[in-house]
């Protein structure tokens, strides 16, 4: 896998904050001593009503709600991983379980349309927005600089039950405009499901600017002191 070494990924490694232990959510802290919460935690606090409570009302009737929870963190750790060290040629498969490996098959067509890899697990900032996250991927896709984001999950996805992470990915493009000042366009989320299928899902930032803005915005009406 080629990766693109420019400037971009110099500035986002100087500005690379670090990621806090706290139980509160994902929060990290600046070169600079400003602490943000990640943009999924602002995302998980501001969710739809209906969302939150369709949560509350799967772990209320499922009694193993904290084993399927950790399994699939788990399996989606190990996915990530193996994609990681594929797009860094240094894949191992016999360190994997069956499962994430599974999942790294049917997503590898997929990942042939990854080329000129800026950075992998980036993690990054918005002064702007008080809001910071992890990267999974920003790399060419289909020949154009993206967000790039892969999940796990039990079932095929629809697009509807998308949209919190397009806000995710285009949180990021922001993030890494605000440092490097290259505006991405396109967010790519890749996800694998074990019904054996695959899916790509991608979309342009500027449709997902405003309501992921206002999302933030709410998020910090919602937490003033």
């Amino acid at each position: 896998m080629q990766f693109l070494v420019t400037n971009f990924t110099q500035m986002l490694k100087a500005r690379e904050p670090e990621l806090l232990d706290r139980e509160d959510g994902h929060w990290y802290e600046t070169k600079f001593d400003k602490v943000y919460p990640s943009i999924s935690t602002i995302l998980s606090a501001t969710a739809p009503e209906h969302k939150k409570n369709g949560l509350a009302r799967w772990k209320e009737n499922e009694p193993a709600h904290e084993y399927i929870t950790k399994q699939a963190q788990d399996i989606g750790t190990q996915s990530h991983k193996m994609i990681e060290d594929y797009l860094s040629n240094s894949l191992a498969m016999d360190e994997f379980d069956l499962l994430p490996i599974a999942h790294f098959n049917n997503l590898k067509p997929f990942l042939e349309n990854i080329t000129n890899v800026t950075c992998i697990e980036q993690r990054m900032y918005s002064d702007k927005l008080k809001v910071a996250g992890t990267s999974d991927l920003i790399a060419e896709y289909n020949g154009e600089l993206s967000i790039i984001d892969y999940k796990t999950k039990r079932k095929p996805q629809v697009d509807e039950y998308m949209y919190e992470y397009y806000l995710q990915t285009t949180c990021y493009a922001h993030m890494f405009e605000e440092v490097t000042g290259q505006k991405i366009n396109q967010v790519v989320i890749l996800v694998s499901s074990e019904k054996n299928t695959r899916q790509e899902f991608i979309k342009t930032c500027d449709a997902y600017v405003e309501p992921m803005m206002e999302r933030v915005e709410k998020y910090y009406l919602n937490n003033l002191e």
